[in-house]
C-alpha cells in the first residue's frame, strides 16, 4: 500500500532495526539550514538525558523524526527537532504529528503546561501559528523566533 494522506501516522522509538532509515530521511535542499540532520540529531539524542526521540511512521514507512526536550525537574518541553522527508512533504503527516507529540506530553506529563520551539524562518512560524502556537519572543537579529503552545485547555 503506499504512503498518501490515509496513512496513519505513529511515532516509533528508534532501535537498531530502523535507525538508518532515519538517518537516510532528508529534507529539500531550501529546507537544510532549518534542521540538523538526523545523523547528528540521534547522536545528541543519545548524550542529551532530557531528549525524548522517535520515527515517524506512515503505515510501515519511515517518513519523519521528532526530537523532543522533556525535563520533568523544571516542567520544561520543548520539541527540539522536527523534519519529514521531502518525499512526504504536503500530506498532513507535520500536523499529525505535532498532535501525536502534544498529546504524548499531556497523557505522560500532567503538570505540563506548555510546548516551546523555535522557529527559523516565516513559513515555518505560518506552520505552527495554524496549529495555534503563540510567538513569545524574538531570540535573535537572524530571525529566529520562540512559540509556545498552551496545552492545559
Amino acid at each position: 500500500m503506499a504512503v498518501g494522506r490515509s496513512s496513519i501516522i505513529t511515532l516509533r522509538e528508534i532501535n537498531k532495526e530502523n535507525w538508518r532509515a532515519v538517518v537516510d530521511l532528508v529534507v529539500l535542499d531550501s529546507q537544510k539550514d532549518n534542521v540538523a540532520s538526523n545523523v547528528m540529531s540521534l547522536c545528541e539524542s543519545h548524550y542529551a538525558e532530557d531528549s525524548w526521540a522517535r520515527a515517524i511512521y506512515a503505515d510501515e514507512t519511515p517518513v519523519g523524526f521528532i526530537m523532543m526536550s522533556i525535563w520533568e525537574p523544571e516542567e520544561w518541553y520543548a520539541i527540539w527537532r522536527f523534519m519529514i522527508d521531502h518525499k512526504y512533504q504536503g500530506l498532513g503527516f507535520g500536523k499529525s504529528t505535532i498532535n501525536l507529540a502534544i498529546d504524548h506530553v499531556k497523557t505522560h506529563h500532567i503538570n505540563a503546561k506548555n510546548i516551546r520551539l523555535m522557529v527559523t524562518n516565516d513559513n515555518i512560524k505560518k506552520f505552527y501559528s495554524k496549529l495555534g502556537w503563540k510567538e513569545i519572543s524574538v531570540i535573535d537579529e537572524n530571525g529566529h523566533v520562540e512559540m509556545a503552545l498552551d496545552i492545559t485547555e
